[in-house]
């Protein structure tokens, strides 16, 4: 008993010596501490320079958070600006013949698809196939200097319009007058009066069903006549054709039309200016690009 007795007590003081060791370690130690300070009176006086702010706190719930500033277009709309600011005169945008508003002419650039006046096209339009061959016949009224009688005068044309109000034609038209020496007994002869031209036709009311139309071309006319003495003449002079008409849109394909001309021939080789006019009639043969449908199920089908 005494034995356990003695050795509890020596495990308990050597316990009780460490402790006390160990205590007056520590205590030594922190003097030292305070002489390795890293921050020394140079480091605390950089670092008090500093003037540290705290921000305004900002409410992350705030009703302000998701606000977003005025929406800005990337196009400027300028739909509120008078219609002669839309588009400007130097725009590199227009086209030429814009310029020809300015005289009041349209032009689908500034003017859209029509005007509004006849009546507009819906589900197909002029543009959908924007060729055209077609033929007219009618009178041809011959002016007097060429001692010829009136006669009726056939042709072709062939035509294309680049825009709603705007389109150029090639003509080809001829006829074939009697003609005589005035006061003679002979039987009066077969002459000739053939004409090409070049022209521009407008038609103001646009992609309309009815769409009447303005013509004015140049080219060339190519007559077989008889003077006054008796003798043959063949002359070719510089002809301006220029007058109205108007064309109806009945089906896709096919459009009707009826104008007056006057194929005004400058005077040339002993012949003065002719005014010889001409009522005709035509049918046109519409045909150029027709949009295809891409629907998958019907890839061939045809639209407009």
């Amino acid at each position: 008993m005494d034995a356990v007795f003695t050795q509890s007590m020596r495990a308990f003081l050597a316990s009780a010596v460490r402790y006390a060791c160990c205590g007056v370690l520590l205590f030594s130690a922190v003097p030292a501490c305070a002489e390795n300070d890293p921050f020394d009176e140079q480091s605390r006086a950089n670092l008090s320079s500093f003037d540290f702010k705290v921000e305004e706190e900002v409410e992350v719930m705030s009703p302000d958070a998701a606000r977003f500033d005025r929406w800005e277009p990337i196009v400027e709309d300028e739909t509120q600006e008078p219609e002669e600011t839309l588009v400007k005169w130097n725009d590199p945008s227009v086209k030429p013949i814009d310029w020809m508003r300015h005289f009041g002419l349209h032009h689908s650039s500034t003017s859209g698809r029509y005007t509004g006046k006849g009546l507009p096209m819906e589900g197909t339009s002029w543009l959908n196939r924007p060729f055209h061959a077609d033929w007219f016949i009618g009178p041809l009224v011959i002016d007097d200097e060429l001692n010829m009688d009136n006669e009726v005068m056939a042709g072709v044309r062939l035509g294309y319009d680049f825009d709603y109000y705007w389109g150029y034609e090639l003509r080809l038209g001829w006829a074939h007058p009697n003609f005589s020496e005035p006061n003679a007994a002979e039987q009066p002869y077969n002459g000739n009066y053939f004409i090409t031209d070049f022209d521009i036709k407008y038609s103001p009311w646009g992609d309309s069903k009815f769409r009447p139309y303005a013509l004015l071309g140049g080219g060339m006319a190519r007559i077989n006549y008889q003077n006054d003495a008796g003798t043959e003449e063949k002359v070719t002079l510089v002809t301006m054709p220029f007058g109205i008409g108007t064309e109806w849109h009945q089906f896709p394909w096919l459009a009707w039309r009826l104008e007056i001309l006057d194929n005004l021939t400058f005077g040339s080789d002993g012949l003065n200016t002719l005014n010889n006019l001409q009522l005709t009639a035509g049918m046109e043969w519409r045909f150029g690009a027709r949009p295809q449908s891409y629907w998958p199920w019907r890839t061939g089908r045809k639209i407009w």
